[in-house]
């Protein structure tokens, strides 16, 4: 939608410049880029999990690694990626945890999912879920 409206603004603005000067130059307006904006989406039933979209592909951690992901912070400022291990009993309220490819609600109980699809959740994430919520 806002990539539409901007579209839309340097084209007026083109237009308006050619109309308004007899042999100048038309004037050509940059919109700025749209944002590759992260965004949170909630969960889609009661007690579910929240979902992370919009995060860069070069900002997931190497494989067998974590990385805490922060909402709203841009992705030069989130914290490095590290051994999971290290994020035992220490995942913030609202941060997600990026593993594997995927973003992680670091608030969800994922054995919860887990007891559903029984090999759905990777051992890392039960062991980071067991270690906040005993």
């Amino acid at each position: 939608m806002r990539e539409a409206r901007n579209r839309a603004a340097v084209i007026l603005a083109v237009l308006v410049g050619a109309n308004t000067g007899a042999g100048c130059a038309p004037r050509v307006v940059a919109a700025p880029r749209p944002s590759a904006d992260v965004v949170v989406v909630p969960a889609t039933r009661a007690g579910g999990p929240r979902a992370l979209r919009g995060v860069p592909p070069g900002h997931y951690p190497p494989p067998g690694e974590c990385r805490l992901w922060y909402a709203g912070r841009p992705p030069g400022h989130q914290p490095p990626p590290v051994r999971c291990e290290r994020l035992k009993g220490s995942v913030p309220r609202g941060a997600f945890v990026l593993y594997n490819g995927r973003a992680w609600d670091g608030d969800y109980d994922w054995r919860i999912r887990e007891a559903q699809a029984k090999g759905s959740v990777p051992a890392a994430i039960l062991e980071l879920t067991l270690s906040l919520r005993g």
